[in-house]
């Protein structure tokens, strides 16, 4: 089973020719969920291969424009294609104002079954087939959550166990229903015969001042994508919005024994992405610095990340 981290705009406040506004489509265990969509975003998903009808799952962080202004075209793009699902719509509470707005900001049909779900307080705010999605509140300049999602521990079947003790075929099966089964050599347990598979964690870290909640959201996660505004020397301004650097940003990840972490929401003050990206590997070497049209898929049985560019048309 793996995770597929689609990134479709990696710039902060203002866009640039080569960043558009953040976008990140995450697809999991079934789930195809939309993080913070920016302007322009149904463009990033035509261009990048991708299907806006599919989304199933939309988390805003906060009301800032770079982080919201492209809902309205999403939300009206899965109305014209009527989908007939429900759609989770997850967002901080205070700013219900604000999305009330976005949503009635044109004239269009909209039969959407839209589920509204408003942060009030931290935790485990929604389940999506396996997976939590956990709430976590940031430092921003405006009410601000970070997202968590984690598909709990599980069992899975060691197959020497199960050779030595002569235990295959239909038996496995009536194995993993009962969770017993009656052999020649006595009552075998699904324990006896299981290995443990630890949680597996995606984090979402979006605009945010150092704090204790960084430990929250990034704790033992599997891939972390987390906001990276500016450089170690401009931690003034860092300091000033209530944003993340580089350095920070990557101790947080070494602290928390993350496995990945892919750094994104540059400052339009930055051209060169390799300078981030080195900054956040003299700290934590399993650092990436996206761009626009990136792939991240984590392979969890094996711990590898692949990386692929996932854009149709050069332009």
């Amino acid at each position: 089973m793996s995770m597929e981290l689609n990134i479709l705009g990696t710039a902060s406040q203002l866009p640039t020719e080569t960043r558009n506004h953040g976008g990140y489509f995450l697809r999991w265990e079934d789930q195809a969920i939309l993080f913070d969509p920016g302007e322009g975003i149904q463009r990033q998903f035509i261009l990048g291969g991708l299907s806006v009808p599919s989304v199933r799952i939309i988390c805003l962080s906060h009301f800032h424009g770079d982080h919201c202004l492209g809902l309205p075209g999403v939300i009206q793009r899965l109305a014209l294609a009527r989908v007939p699902y429900p759609i989770m719509l997850i967002y901080p509470q205070e700013g219900e104002a604000y999305l009330t707005k976005l949503l009635s900001c044109s004239e269009f049909q909209n039969d959407l079954i839209l589920q509204k779900i408003p942060i009030v307080k931290e935790g485990v705010i929604a389940q999506a087939g396996k997976l939590h999605i956990e709430a976590v509140a940031l430092q921003h300049r405006i009410p601000t959550y970070g997202y968590r999602l984690v598909k709990p521990k599980g069992y899975r079947f060691d197959k020497e166990k199960l050779q030595a003790l002569e235990i295959s075929g239909k038996s496995v099966g009536i194995l993993q229903k009962n969770g017993k089964l009656q052999t020649p050599k006595g009552i075998v347990t699904q324990d006896h015969v299981s290995k443990e598979v630890p949680p597996q964690i995606f984090a979402y870290v979006a605009d945010t001042a150092p704090g204790n909640h960084l430990k929250t959201l990034m704790k033992d996660a599997d891939l972390v994508l987390c906001e990276t505004t500016y450089l170690k020397d401009d931690a003034e301004l860092a300091l000033q919005y209530k944003h993340l650097t580089t350095k920070y940003a990557a101790t947080a990840a070494k602290e928390n024994e993350v496995k990945y972490l892919i750094a994104t929401h540059f400052s339009e003050r930055y051209g060169d992405t390799n300078v981030i990206e080195k900054e956040l590997r003299d700290i934590f070497p399993r650092s990436y610095a996206a761009h626009d049209f990136l792939r991240y898929t984590l392979e969890f049985k094996t711990g590898k990340l692949t990386i692929e560019t996932i854009r149709k048309n050069d332009e």
